[in-house]
């Protein structure tokens, strides 16, 4: 069953539930305030033909004997129908409706005033009765009294009611179903945007008035359509990154495979001059080395990504100084100056692969035909901030947020001569993520490169 549903079921039963109960109520309440007044009216009205009876009984202690023949005019004195029955049950006068009354009050000798409330030929009526004693003489009084206007009544307000409440019912379903519909739209707008979200439409928003559960239930839902969307668009982005570097990766072995196929197949098959034979075996080389650079980066990304490291203090200088003599051989190459500038701290590294970081950051300044690398290290804030930068080509700002993409090179043809697979890069940036460090690379593609790394660091030295 539908929300809809439930709710303008509920509705509907509550509603009229409680106008029925409502109703019930105050018709009993009526009946029963009438009923009251007439107990107090039919009292009045014993007590009143109670003291008749008791003046006749002083006056006339005898009157209710057999031979009294004018027994029957004392119906002249009572206000109401009534009846007098002896102390032995038996009727010395009635002109009540019930001919064979026998209260069992009647046989009791107290000051009990009772009444009963029958129904007889259609009519209703309040019989009042008590024991009398007058001059040692005791008889029982039953005095009748018509309440079949309160009974007419209270039957005339049960089916005006009852047509109340059909009329009531009849009113009352299209507004319900009206206020169903207002309390459930809010709910259907989302039902149709999860919909819309599930067919691709991940942008879908809704937009409601108000400060009602329903209105947070669509804030919520809006701030998860977000998560989503976002979350889908990182997929899309990773899709698309494990495609190209799958096409690269294709393409970077193809090349240098047909390559090395073909001048292979041609030493193998001819006679070449001795020049000849020598620009195979260089070219020959010079793809060997680009493939076994490549073999290596990828080893080492995935690695990375399979690896848990070790993070332990270390002294920035104590780094550097080991790290030196590896970076100065790669500046050598292509007469790059190195500029150490070091403030002494101590950050949470692995050695390892802060070295490779190094390395790949002063191999990528040397390729841009940089003539200083400069590495600077000091304090910021709450890290130590290491500075990378070059004097060299630098890298266009259009490309600088592809340039950790793993196989992504900005000049592709100057990568390829220097054996570059466009994987230094992606490592770099794999190490500082690994370090729990923030990097960020500024570059106008003219004037050089500068790479800002944030580590963790530990006292200051």
């Amino acid at each position: 069953m539908k929300l809809f549903h439930k709710i303008f079921l509920c509705f509907v039963v509550i509603f009229s539930a409680a106008f029925l109960i409502a109703g019930c109520s105050l018709i009993s309440f009526a009946y029963g305030n009438a009923i009251e007044q007439e107990k107090k009216l039919a009292f009045q009205e014993f007590q009143y033909n109670k003291y008749i009876l008791m003046s006749i009984l002083y006056s006339e202690p005898d009157f209710f004997s057999e031979e009294n023949k004018e027994l029957m005019s004392i119906s002249e004195n009572f206000s109401v129908p009534a009846a007098v029955y002896g102390a032995d049950g038996s009727v010395l006068f009635s002109n009540i409706v019930l001919q064979s009354w026998e209260p069992n009050v009647c046989k009791n000798e107290d000051d009990t005033i009772a009444f009963q409330i029958c129904e007889y030929n259609g009519a209703s009526y309040i019989f009042v009765y008590d024991f009398v004693i007058q001059n040692e003489d005791g008889m029982c009084l039953i005095t009748q009294t018509d309440i079949s206007t309160v009974i007419e009544n209270q039957k005339a307000m049960i089916a005006y009611f009852r047509r109340l409440y059909v009329v009531f019912l009849c009113v009352s379903f299209p507004i319900i179903y009206l206020l169903t519909k207002m309390i459930t739209a809010s709910v259907k707008k989302v039902g149709k945007a999860a919909k819309r979200i599930a067919g691709g439409e991940y942008s879908e928003r809704i937009w409601t008035k108000g400060s009602d559960e329903i209105s947070e239930l669509a804030s919520d839902f809006n701030l998860m359509a977000e998560q989503v969307e976002k979350k889908i668009a990182e997929l899309s982005d990773a899709a698309r990154q494990k495609e190209d570097f799958t096409a690269n990766f294709a393409h970077e072995l193809k090349t240098p495979l047909t390559s090395v196929i073909g001048y292979a197949d041609m030493l193998y098959q001819r006679d070449l001059p001795r020049e000849e034979v020598r620009d195979a075996a260089e070219y020959i080389l010079n793809e060997g080395m680009r493939l076994e650079a490549l073999s290596q980066k990828l080893m080492d990304l995935f690695v990375l990504d399979k690896q848990d490291f070790f993070l332990e203090s270390v002294s920035v200088r104590e780094m550097f100084e080991n790290l030196e003599k590896g970076i100065e051989p790669v500046c050598r190459k292509k007469e790059t100056v190195l500029h150490l500038e070091l403030e002494e701290g101590r950050i949470k590294a692995d050695f390892d692969l802060f070295k490779t970081m190094v390395l790949n950051l002063a191999d990528n300044a040397v390729k841009a035909e940089s003539k200083d690398l400069w590495i600077i290290g000091k304090y910021s804030k709450d890290a130590y901030q290491f500075i990378v930068k070059d004097n060299g080509k630098g890298i266009p700002p259009e490309e600088l947020g592809r340039i950790t993409e793993a196989f992504y090179m900005v000049d592709k043809s100057r990568s390829r001569k220097q054996h570059g697979a466009g994987l230094g890069m992606a490592l770099v940036s794999k190490i500082v993520e690994i370090h729990g460090g923030k990097m960020k690379i500024v570059s106008d593609g003219k004037t050089g490169t500068t790479v800002s790394i944030l580590f963790q660091r530990e006292e200051k030295m």
